[in-house]
C-alpha cells in the first residue's frame, strides 16, 4: 500500500466512529431534530474526506519536484492556477509578451500545487466530476451513489437555510451514510490507481 493511502486512512479513521454515533441517538433527542442535526454532519464528513485526501495527495506531488514538462496538461493547469487569470479581458501586445515570458519561466521551474481544494461548499456530483477530471479519476464509478449524495447536499442546504419541512428518518440517515462511505472508498481507490499507475507523469516508469 502506498504511504499516501496509509496517511489518508490514518487521518480519516475517526470518521467511522462519528458515523456510528449518528445512527444511535444516545442523548435521546427528539428524533426529527436529531436526524436534521445529523444531515449537515454527514455532509461535512463527505466534503472533509475529499478535501483532506486531495491535500495529502498534493503534498506528495509537491515533494516529487515535478516540472510542467513532466506532467499531463490537466495537472499543469492545476499547478499554474492563478497564472491564467492574467489572460482575462482585453490585453495589449506588450501584456501578452509579458504573460508569455512569465509562462516560459514557469515551465522551466518545479511546479508547486496549491493545497486549497475548491469544493464550492457544495460537493454534489457535478463538483465531484470536475475534481475527478482534474486528477484523471474515473467518475463513472461513482454513478450509482451520486444521486443519494446530491440529495444529501440538497437537504443539508435546505436545513442550513432554515427550512423545516423535510421528514428525515433513520432509514434516510443510514442511506446517506452508506452512500457517502461507498463514495469515500471509491475516491480512495481512484487515488491509489492514480499513484500506482503514475498518472501524474507523462513518461511513466514501466
Amino acid at each position: 500500500m502506498h504511504r499516501v493511502i496509509e496517511e489518508i486512512n490514518d487521518s480519516n479513521a475517526w470518521r467511522d466512529g462519528e458515523f456510528a454515533k449518528f445512527k444511535v441517538n444516545a442523548l435521546e433527542v427528539e428524533d426529527g431534530l436529531w436526524f436534521r442535526m445529523c444531515v449537515p454532519m454527514i455532509y461535512a464528513h463527505w466534503e472533509g474526506y475529499v478535501s483532506s485526501s486531495l491535500k495529502i495527495l498534493i503534498e506528495h506531488l509537491n515533494k516529487l519536484n515535478l516540472t510542467p514538462s513532466d506532467i499531463p496538461s490537466k495537472l499543469v493547469v492545476i499547478g499554474l492556477g492563478d497564472t491564467y487569470k492574467t489572460l482575462s479581458g482585453k490585453q495589449s501586445f506588450e501584456q501578452r509578451i509579458k504573460f508569455t515570458n512569465t509562462f516560459k519561466e514557469l515551465f522551466e521551474k518545479v511546479i508547486k500545487f496549491n493545497k486549497k481544494i475548491d469544493t464550492k461548499s457544495n460537493l454534489r456530483s457535478n463538483v465531484l466530476e470536475e475534481l475527478c477530471t482534474m486528477f484523471d479519476f474515473d467518475f463513472s464509478k461513482f454513478k450509482h451513489c451520486t444521486s443519494v449524495i446530491d440529495r444529501l447536499v440538497n437537504v443539508r442546504n435546505s436545513i442550513a437555510h432554515g427550512e423545516n419541512s423535510f421528514v428525515i428518518t433513520a432509514d434516510n440517515i443510514q442511506l446517506y451514510i452508506d452512500n457517502v462511505n461507498t463514495a469515500m472508498d471509491l475516491f480512495l481507490n481512484e487515488i491509489n490507481n492514480f499513484l500506482s499507475e503514475e498518472k501524474y507523469l507523462l513518461n511513466k516508469n514501466i
